[in-house]
């Protein structure tokens, strides 16, 4: 089970896009996680996080996020 399930999250968000949905017709998520908390993990102790994970992750997977962001803006203005 994910842990935004496990902290009601995904009921949430499903409750949030019914609401737009029925304000605006449509509604549509995305979801961005494990982000960085910081620019410069090196100043902070923050123990909770792996800054070599946060990096790797943010290398990865965050340009894919942002295409997905772009995708969804032009669906939006279409």
């Amino acid at each position: 089970m994910s842990q935004m399930k496990q902290m009601g999250f995904d009921q949430n968000l499903m409750a949030a896009e019914m609401i737009m949905k029925h304000i605006f017709g449509a509604s549509e998520s995305l979801l961005v996680t494990d982000t960085y908390q910081f620019d410069d993990y090196s100043k902070y102790v923050a123990t909770a996080f792996n800054p070599e994970e946060k990096a790797k992750r943010r290398n990865e997977e965050f340009p894919n996020d942002c295409q997905k962001a772009f995708e969804m803006g032009i669906r939006f203005a279409q």
